[in-house]
Order: structure tokens, then C-alpha cells, then sequence
């Protein structure tokens, strides 16, 4: 499968994408097709080789991570016209996370060897590449240093408000103690904020389940210190 002018539209809003050379993204589109996942459908796992890059069309992927036996953690949700698997793409290291599709879920592909010739006939393709490796970078080094300075509440708000977007208005399938990892603390002080958020009319705790009742109210109490 192609991909539609709307579909090829939605990938030239992302910023990394939409700020290639026409000429080169022209080429990264022809070496691609679309592959469907089904909901909670690997893309790939932690430790596989490199299998080349992968953006979403439609639905969303998480890349999750497995600090510690037992624990899943949810490094980062991906909506569509995100690019992801640069790294190994690029350092032919294995995969660092595992992939997940949320959901029924449209991905396009480039597969290891389609770029790996693309990248030789376009050796610019390569740092193009790399500025993406580097956009995730920063992005990371930003999401580390917000949980060193910012409050808890702000830490959790922005958590709970950017899982969000896998499931609208549903409740959060997250458990506290994923949530705990996320944010950097025990579960014992997430429950305390958690307990503080509810008590305020921002969200409601169920077994496994959170459910975001007031936005607005949880992006103001993100900005409190209690």
C-alpha cells in the first residue's frame, strides 16, 4: 500500500519531516509502504536488530521500556506524522525499547535495506537521520531535566494530561505504580497527589484506572505546590 496525498500531507507537518529537502523526502517516500498493526501488535521488541524507519499514519505506538523486572514503563506515546527507530537505524545497535500499537494502528515503513541503499545513493539522507536522533535527544534531556526542577504535582499533571491522548475521553489504563516510574517517585507519594487531584475535581482513581474528569483544572493544579 501507497501512501493518499492526505496521508502524505499529515507527514509534512512534522516538523523533522516537513524541514528535509523536498527532493530527499521524495525518496524516503518512494522506499516506504504502509503496514497495519492490530491493537497491541509489537512493531518491534527491546534487543531486535534494526529493522529501518517507521512513522505513524494513523493511531498511536508506544515505545516501552523495562527497568526492572516486572515493570513496564511507558517512555513515549506516538501520534501520528511521529518518526521513530532512528537510533538503531542509524548506530545498527539493537532495538532499546519495545513498540506497541495502540490500537489499530497505520504505520509507514522503510525497511534496513530500502534505506540502507537510499542512504548510499543520498549520503545527505544520513544526517537528515541524525537530526532526528537528535531532536529525540533533546527531547529526553528536557524531559529529564523537568523532573529534577519541577514540582511533583506539575511532574504528574503533565503525565496523566500526555497519556491522555492515546484514549480521549476514556479512563487512563495506567497503574499507579507505572505512573510512579514515570514520574520519579514511590507510589505511596503518587497516591498522596493523586488523592489531592481528585479531592480538587481534576481526576478519579479506579482499580488501574484514572480518569481525567476536568483538563483545565489538572493543567492549573500542575502549576500548584502542595
Amino acid at each position: 500500500m501507497s501512501l493518499t496525498s492526505e496521508q502524505t500531507d499529515l507527514l509534512l507537518k512534522d516538523r523533522w519531516f516537513g524541514a528535509i529537502p523536498a527532493a530527499r523526502r521524495g525518496a524516503l517516500l518512494a522506499a516506504g509502504g504502509l503496514v497495519v498493526k492490530r491493537d497491541g501488535a509489537r512493531v518491534y521488541a527491546t534487543g531486535d536488530p534494526p529493522d529501518g524507519l517507521w512513522c505513524v499514519v494513523e493511531g498511536r505506538v508506544r515505545l516501552l521500556d523495562y527497568p526492572v523486572a516486572g515493570a513496564e514503563v511507558l517512555v513515549q506515546s506516538l501520534g501520528p506524522g511521529a518518526w521513530f527507530g532512528e537510533l538503531s537505524t542509524l548506530d545498527r545497535g539493537p532495538r532499546p525499547q519495545d513498540a506497541v500499537a495502540f490500537r489499530r494502528t497505520t504505520l509507514f515503513h522503510v525497511a534496513d535495506a530500502a534505506y540502507r541503499r537510499l542512504a548510499e545513493a543520498v549520503p545527505a539522507l544520513t544526517h537528515d537521520v541524525a537530526l532526528l536522533a537528535c531532536a529525540h535527544q533533546r527531547a529526553a534531556l528536557a524531559f529529564i531535566g523537568q523532573r529534577v526542577v519541577q514540582f511533583l504535582p506539575a511532574r504528574v499533571a503533565a503525565a496523566l494530561l500526555g497519556a491522555s491522548q492515546d484514549v480521549g475521553p476514556e479512563p487512563l489504563a495506567i497503574r499507579q505504580s507505572e505512573l510512579a516510574l514515570i514520574v520519579g517517585v514511590s507510589r505511596q507519594t503518587l497516591n498522596r497527589t493523586l488523592k489531592a487531584f481528585e479531592r480538587k475535581g481534576a481526576i478519579r482513581t479506579r482499580y488501574a484506572r484514572i480518569e481525567i474528569i476536568d483538563a483545565d483544572r489538572l493543567k492549573q493544579l500542575g502549576t500548584e505546590s502542595f
